[in-house]
Order: C-alpha cells, then structure tokens, then sequence
C-alpha cells in the first residue's frame, strides 16, 4: 500500500466537497465572531455601562468554585455548532460518497488505477469519520483563540482603566487543556458513531436511488414493526427503539452547561464517549463495512 496513493485518495474526497468544507465553517466563525460584537456595539451607553461595571468585578469569579468547569462550558458551547453541523455533514457526505461514484460512473476510473476496493472504503471511512470533523473542529479552534484575542485586549483595557487584574483569572482559564480536552475525544467519537457511518456507507453502495431513504426506511419499518409486536404480545418495552436511543442520546457530559463541578475536565469527554461505545454496536459496524466491501467488489453498476 503506496502512502502517496492514499495522500492522493484523501485529496480527491476532500477535492469534491471543498466548497462545503471550506465555506461553511468559515461562514460559522463569521457569525459567532460578529454576532456578539453587534451586540456589544449595539448597547446603550448605561447598558455597556453596567457590563464594564460587571466584568471589572470578575476578580471575584476567582474564588467561585469549579471556575475551570466553567471556562471548558463556554469552550464547548462555542465547539457545539460547528460538532452539529460537521455532523450533518458527515451524515451527507457518507450517503452519497458510494453512491456518487456510482452514478458518475467515475469507479471505473479508479479501477483502473492500482487502488483496492479495501483502500477505496477505508479512505472514505477515515474521511468522514475524522478528516471531516477535524476541519469544523479546528474552525472552532480558531474562532475560541479569536475570542482569547479579544478578550486579552479588552483586559487591558479595563485593567488600566479600573485598576483591577484578569491575570490571575486567565491563570484559571486554562484554555489549551480544555481544548486538547475535546479534540481527544475526536477518536472517541468517530468510534461511537462508527455504526451509523457504516450503515449510511452500505446504503450508498447498495442503493440505486436515493440512497437517503434506503438508509432511513429500513430503521423506520423495522421501529414500526417492533411497535405493533409489542401492542400486540402485550411486551413491557420496545427494545429496538430503546435501544436506538440509549446509543445515539447524548451524554450528560457532552451538554454545555451540565458539566458538574465533581467531573474531571481533563477526561471528561473521553470518558462521556467511551461511555457510549458499545460493543454490540462496533460488531455491527464491522458487519455493515464488509458488507459494503463485498458489494463494492461483485455490484459496481447502479
């Protein structure tokens, strides 16, 4: 396996949606950037006022307990729209990666060239699963030392202006281990919704139209099924819709704003995701994927 060849894989998925990996991340910082700044401009001279008075007492915040808990709230909160949005993303982009190439009829031209089916999957895994993610992620990042920016020079400002310190309040901050702290759970991740991204891979490569809904209506059929099963044999609970939910809900952890002061900020979302793998679920995964393979070799045409 030539590792200019998958350098090479990686660029061309990344080639056919640079437009929407480039632009809309940008057009989020853009927003989250400016909407508060309109806002801060926008206040009445008594408004702003009373916020200097508020913000040039924040020497008291020093003293609050589980001060870092909130520091890595408002880094999560501002990771959170690009992480929801990547997501959707992903969910597109695993949809229609097999199935595009397909349609165009461009694997033949990839066939020709001395690249394994196996390596053509794996590529595209990788790609939505982390590559992805990591580019919003990293927009994020960008947008969180933004504010950092500003925010040093807004405490300039006020320190010389109300002789009041931040310095030991940025101390407190501890602003590159929050974000080494979610960016570590970027694997966990990709691992956690590894089976969702390889049943929208299978659909891809099984579909021949609308690869969307060969992807949704199994589940929804398979749901109302179970309903009518359970109605009827009179069950105590549905198992499948339960369980669907159990895996996809949220953990409490990954929720700005519901980080306790008891959690642990260093590991808090390693832990939260690795809480959600679950074995069951990567069997499936791992099931789906040679699946996917094994269509991809014997079913090429639409």
């Amino acid at each position: 396996m030539n590792s200019m060849q998958i350098f090479i894989a990686f660029r061309k998925e990344l080639w056919e949606f640079k437009k929407t990996l480039f632009w809309v991340p940008i057009v989020i910082g853009i927003f989250m950037i400016t909407a508060p700044l309109l806002q801060l401009l926008l206040l009445e001279s008594a408004q702003l006022r009373i916020v200097i008075e508020g913000v040039s007492n924040a020497d008291s915040l020093i003293h609050i307990n589980g001060l870092t808990q909130i520091f890595l709230a408002t880094i999560m909160g501002m990771f959170a729209p690009f992480i929801l949005v990547g997501l959707v993303i992903q969910l597109y982009y695993f949809t229609t990666c097999l199935f595009d190439e397909r349609r165009d009829q461009s694997i033949y031209f990839w066939r020709s060239l001395p690249v394994s089916d196996l390596q053509n999957i794996m590529v595209k895994l990788m790609t939505g699963a982390l590559v992805v993610p990591a580019i919003f992620m990293l927009a994020a990042t960008s947008v969180v030392f933004i504010f950092v920016f500003f925010a040093l020079i807004g405490s300039c400002i006020l320190g010389s202006g109300y002789d009041v310190s931040f310095w030991e309040l940025w101390r407190h901050a501890d602003i590159l281990s929050h974000l080494s702290s979610v960016w570590s759970g970027l694997f966990f991740y990709a691992l956690w919704m590894f089976p969702l991204f390889s049943w929208l891979m299978l659909a891809s490569m099984y579909a021949n139209k609308a690869p969307f809904l060969w992807a949704v209506l199994p589940v929804v059929l398979l749901l109302i099924v179970e309903f009518y099963v359970v109605g009827y044999l009179k069950l105590e609970s549905h198992y499948l819709r339960e369980a669907l939910w159990e895996y996809l809900a949220l953990a409490r952890e990954l929720i700005p704003g519901s980080i306790q002061q008891e959690d642990n900020p260093n590991h808090i979302f390693t832990s939260a995701l690795w809480s959600k793998i679950s074995l069951i679920g990567t069997a499936l995964g791992i099931g789906f994927m040679c699946l996917t393979h094994w269509l991809r070799v014997n079913r090429s045409h639409l």
